[in-house]
């Protein structure tokens, strides 16, 4: 006969963001689909008002043709974006479960629809959730929460626990006021995220002047990686680069989330000495934002930059969606009155613009797409966009880089197992979304939802399984 062992639970999701909320809801239909009646939780160290960490504020862009079919070139881009260290088979797995996935979240109650973006050079609207990631996170939670799984909020967990064989079997929860206790379990699904919001991690990671960097949005200040930690304290193996993160330039003044500014390519980016640094228009806002972003904190003075432009900008259709802060533009009457509101040399910043406007070419100007409109003979030249600074009142917006996510984290196999340093399974331990290394070098835009979905789903089914045929032992 088979003698149970005394669980408190017998899955436990540590983040209530999309790949925890898909986990566990996972989990539960197919606990449900097999006949077993198993007990999950979910762990969320915020409140219910604050839960979901990053997921909760991003709008979830989607790299899908549609519903059902990735974009073209998906895994080949994603390799590339990586310098081919991305794990090929863990992105094939996502390429060919992202639109039987996608399905699921929409067959729980989340409409899909193409909605624009704040990239006006994009060739077309993305395919995006209605609503957003919070929309995916509530939708889910409350289908989880309708099959038995039990959310608990304000509760952190910080420590893995083993049996005398390697396998989890247990993990201590730090509740709200202090106090710990340890909580039994058959499998536990890693999903709270990466590290940006621990200051000690990003130094470690990152390196110098690494506090500096805002997170994106506030949920972000949530991740602060324990889930990481708790795992190489017993042995796993890491992926993803870690001392990079996904960045994007953010208005420093705003607080609201993603207060980001996208409107640069149609003017110019100065330092805080008035100089420019970059061709704002090599190429369209949504291929080079993360690298400017990386650029304005890794090279620039004070780690800041400000963005120059003039009534000109007004005219661009559609403007406002590519400038989501909520500041208003910094105005001046004349250069030089600008320069004195931003801080930076006012004779430098009059030269700065002297030269980039004579070296601006004749040519049509296209905002929608690149119109190969340019600057030559000044440095850094202009390949697009490339359009007179001379209609006052001038305008200023300063940008600094924030952190959307970070990109280390855990070796992962395509069901979210957590792997040793020895390429084997650790018993009982899965990891997804953020907590699961993948990405080095630039960012595939549209990917770190989709992949928390897919491995969130893959994960949750995979421990139902796991603990169904461990739970108990033959007497």
């Amino acid at each position: 006969m088979k003698v149970g062992r005394e669980l408190d639970y017998d899955i436990v999701v540590i983040g209530c963001g999309v790949a925890g909320t898909a986990a566990a809801l996972s989990a539960a239909e197919n606990a449900k689909k097999a006949g077993q009646n198993l007990k999950i939780a979910i762990l969320e160290r915020a409140d219910y008002d604050h839960r979901g960490g990053n997921s909760r504020w991003t709008a979830s862009y989607m790299r899908m043709k549609n519903l059902d079919e990735p974009a073209d070139n998906f895994v080949e881009d994603m390799m590339a974006f990586s310098d081919n260290y991305s794990d090929r088979k863990y992105i094939e797995t996502l390429a060919a479960n992202a639109g039987s996935t996608l399905r699921w979240v929409e067959e729980k109650g989340v409409d899909f629809d193409y909605l624009p973006t704040m990239f006006l050079t994009a060739s077309r609207p993305r395919l995006l959730p209605v609503g957003g990631g919070r929309a995916i996170v509530d939708t889910l939670s409350r289908r989880a929460a309708g099959l038995g799984v039990e959310i608990i909020y304000e509760a952190t967990a910080w420590k893995l626990l083993l049996d005398d064989d390697g396998v989890v079997n247990g993990v201590n929860v730090r509740v709200k006021g202090g106090t710990s206790l340890q909580l039994k379990v058959g499998a536990v699904v890693l999903a709270a995220g990466g590290f940006q919001g621990n200051q000690e991690m990003m130094a470690q990671y990152v390196g110098r002047d690494a506090h500096k960097i805002p997170t994106v949005a506030e949920g972000g200040l949530y991740n602060k990686g324990e889930g990481i930690r708790m795992a190489l304290a017993v042995g796993a193996k890491t992926a993803g680069q870690f001392d990079s993160f996904h960045a994007e330039p953010v208005d420093p003044r705003s607080k609201r989330e993603e207060a980001a500014v996208m409107t640069y390519p149609y003017g110019i980016l100065v330092d805080k000495n008035g100089k420019r640094f970059v061709d704002e228009g090599i190429s369209t806002v949504d291929e080079q934002y993360e690298q400017v972003a990386r650029t304005i904190f890794h090279n620039l003075p004070g780690h800041i930059a400000y963005m120059i432009s003039d009534q000109k900008m007004y005219d661009i259709p559609k403007y406002e969606q590519a400038i989501e802060t909520d500041k208003p533009a910094i105005e001046a009457e004349s250069i030089e009155e600008l320069a004195g509101k931003i801080g930076v040399p006012a004779d430098q910043l009059k030269a700065t613009i002297d030269a980039f406007n004579a070296a601006v070419q004749p040519g049509e100007f296209y905002w929608d797409k690149k119109d190969g409109k340019q600057a030559v003979g000044t440095t850094p030249p202009k390949s697009n966009w490339a359009i007179t600074i001379d209609k006052g009142p001038f305008i200023a917006y300063p940008i600094v880089c924030s952190n959307v996510f970070t990109n280390g984290g855990l070796a992962t196999d395509i069901n979210g197992r957590v792997l040793s340093q020895d390429d084997d399974a650790i018993p009982g331990l899965y990891a997804v979304g953020e907590t699961a290394g993948l990405y080095y070098g630039k960012y595939p835009g549209g990917t770190s939802v989709l992949r928390g979905l897919v491995f969130g789903r893959r994960a949750g089914e995979h421990a139902v399984t796991y603990v169904t045929n461990s739970n108990g032992i033959e007497v």
